[in-house]
């Protein structure tokens, strides 16, 4: 007979999941343990937070289930931004975290995370799809189904399970797992009538969000909007959704996007086609209501996010928008593509500075990677510069948190990422703030041996900040860093391989350098501290 923490295993095997992240102690040990009997690699984090950031990376890049684990109390507690993160970035992670036996529970314990104590559960309900306690073994597996289905179906997300030690040891005699099929694939029923008011429009515009990446519908959207010759403009979390080269897309809309983007907007657009993205603050930064369509058709998993941000006549299209968008072709296949001149590019000119700009790393960066890269992009000004400035060659894919922007992100999702698939290059942008909060995950590549290429922007202040503050209150307080980061000497301390670098020429050999050593590689960027964040160049009136 098996026990619970043997099942979970098992289903996770079966779900073809092959690394699991944290941080263990007493009362999750038994799963460690058996992580190890079933061959799924434990890897350990540097904080609970870098481990829950690393499952989503995976998760993500996977298509799959992240697992991290973690022990009670303050172990659960520090996962809770990465769950926060993973729900609102729709990544399927299943947070479990330890517990003193049922059998000693209401006894004052050191790291009480019952409802005796701290009460876990009801911190992480906030934060995730479902968060329960296990505290008898014959309900596992019903619990677990459950859970597994809240995951990966429909709006996918975070889940967590909180299982105390002595469940975890203990036999189950019925074990029967229901893994949930991946994904929803049932078809929107009105897709006819979308074509219709598509054909009817004035001026359809695609606005492209986070929705995009997420259901990996980049292919389905282009031959979509190739199909119907439809401009494409993207949010800042949506910067991936097709390639800066073509044809159709006029560029990043929002916080950190540009003009040119913006004036289509505001040359009288009648439709707009949302797809996956909930029209965030982000979104729309900078566009008058004067310049709202009139009507909305607006793709996404669920109604959640539709209609009353913009006042219209809102359209749903239910489901997943992969196979929606792969649909409308299959229902119009001789509907001949409108021929395509290519698009005016779409940069305006290099900021011209005293010292090395964020946005001359960002081009350096398009024209040296290879096509078999990700870049995931961190929160701050540099994630910003990154959606207006980086030029995304096919192939190449992006991801960015502009929605609930939790700084540091990236560096583990970066890792998880790599973990789940080693054949992709992968590329951390992150900045010395984030690097101050969770630059020990570096740490875990150099164990681990694991390829990540940080390119950490060093301006020694928290730029973004520190340029909303003195813009719109004429002071900088709290933003700067008293004594910065030795971003280098910090990356070489932990074992990674550094370089510092002040110039765009130094960068560019740095970038190579890495891209040849196939190690771990930290690459310090010292760059303008007087560059104006891509987010508040719309407010300052400088595009």
């Amino acid at each position: 007979m098996k026990n619970v923490v043997q099942i979970l295993v098992e289903t996770l095997v079966n779900l073809g999941i092959s690394h699991a992240f944290g941080i263990p102690g007493k009362s999750i040990a038994p799963l460690v343990l058996e992580f190890g009997n079933q061959d799924i690699e434990f890897i350990l984090g540097r904080h609970e937070s870098g481990a829950g950031f690393a499952a989503g990376g995976y998760a993500l890049t996977n298509n799959n289930l992240g697992v991290v684990v973690a022990t009670s109390g303050p172990g659960g507690t520090n996962l809770v931004t990465a769950a926060a993160h993973a729900k609102m970035n729709c990544l399927p992670v299943l947070f479990i975290t330890g517990h003193q036996s049922v059998a000693e529970m209401g006894i004052p314990q050191c790291q009480d995370s019952s409802q005796f104590g701290i009460d876990l559960v009801e911190i992480m309900k906030p934060v995730t799809l479902f968060s329960t306690m296990v505290t008898r073994a014959d309900t596992f597996p019903a619990i677990l189904t459950y859970a597994l289905r809240e995951a990966l179906t429909d709006r996918k997300g975070p889940v967590h399970l909180c299982i105390p030690f002595d469940v975890m040891i203990s036999p189950v005699s019925e074990s029967h797992i229901h893994l949930p099929s991946s994904g929803i694939d049932y078809i929107a029923t009105n897709l006819t009538d979308v074509v219709h008011r598509l054909k009817s429009a004035r001026k359809p515009v695609i606005l492209a969000g986070k929705g995009v990446v997420l259901s990996g519908a980049q292919e389905a959207l282009s031959g979509f909007a190739e199909k119907f010759h439809l401009p494409i403009v993207t949010t800042p979390g949506g910067k991936g959704s097709i390639h800066s080269s073509h044809p159709l897309y006029y560029g990043p809309l929002g916080l950190g996007g540009h003009r040119r983007a913006m004036d289509l907007l505001e040359s009288g657009v009648d439709l707009l086609l949302v797809m996956g993205s909930r029209l965030s603050d982000t979104a729309l930064a900078g566009l008058d209501r004067s310049h709202y369509p009139q009507q909305i058709i607006q793709f996404d998993i669920e109604r959640e996010f539709m209609g009353g941000i913009i006042q219209a006549e809102y359209v749903p299209v239910l489901g997943d928008l992969r196979t929606n968008l792969e649909e409308i072709l299959r229902l119009y296949p001789h509907e001949e593509p409108v021929p395509l001149h290519t698009a005016t590019p779409y940069h305006d000119p290099l900021p011209v500075l005293e010292f090395l700009s964020v946005a001359e790393v960002c081009q350096a960066v398009s024209d040296i990677i290879p096509e078999n890269t990700m870049i995931f992009a961190d929160d701050g000004a540099h994630g910003y510069h990154a959606v207006r400035w980086l030029d995304l060659k096919p192939g190449v894919k992006f991801f960015f948190d502009s929605y609930f922007a939790s700084m540091a992100n990236a560096i583990g999702m970066s890792i998880g990422a790599k973990f789940a698939n080693r054949e992709r290059n992968v590329i951390c942008l992150t900045g010395d703030g984030c690097l101050f909060m969770l630059g020990s995950e570096i740490n875990t590549c150099v164990a681990e041996q694991l390829p990540v290429i940080f390119i950490v922007i060093n301006n020694g202040q928290l730029d973004m900040a520190l340029k909303g503050m003195q813009q719109f209150t004429g002071r900088t307080d709290g933003t700067i860093f008293k004594q910065p980061l030795d971003v280098a000497a910090y990356a070489a301390s932990m074992g990674a391989n550094s370089a510092k670098c002040s110039t765009l020429d130094d960068f560019k050999q740095a970038l190579k350098q890495a891209l040849a050593l196939n190690k771990p590689y930290v690459i310090d960027v010292i760059v303008d501290k007087e560059e104006i964040p891509s987010s508040l160049a719309r407010a300052m009136k400088l595009d």
